[in-house]
């Protein structure tokens, strides 16, 4: 008889040994961390509170800023119109966006040519 073809069979019994086996691993790691790692906890302590002197250092040596106290803008009251939300906010002086001039003073009548440039692609020799 011909032999079937080798098919990997499970087997519900090694498969708890070695679940077993792995958490058992994992819990003696988890036991074994803080007497071989827990000096690294102190270490940052000690690194933290030597930051924070630094911090509260510099920053008693920089000039203090005070800020403008901003004060509240109001949207209310809002207009009785068909949607109720359009075109009205910029009417408000606080709210309006263009409070600069247009920074083109004389529009262009059209772009300059290329060609007219005799310097476009270089001093000629």
């Amino acid at each position: 008889m011909a032999k079937e073809s080798a098919a990997a069979k499970f087997d519900p019994n090694t498969e708890a040994f070695q679940m077993r086996a792995q958490w058992k691993k994992v819990d003696n790691c988890r036991k074994q961390w803080f007497d071989r790692w827990s000096w690294l906890l102190d270490e940052r302590k000690q690194t933290l509170a030597e930051v924070d002197a630094i911090r509260e250092e510099a920053a008693a040596a920089l000039p203090q800023v005070v800020s403008k106290l901003e004060t509240a803008k109001t949207l209310k009251p809002v207009p009785v119109t068909s949607t109720g939300l359009i075109g009205w906010i910029s009417t408000k002086p606080d709210c309006q966006l263009e409070i600069y001039t247009s920074w083109l003073s004389k529009i262009p009548v059209r772009l300059p040519d290329v060609w007219d440039d005799k310097d476009y692609l270089g001093p000629s020799y």
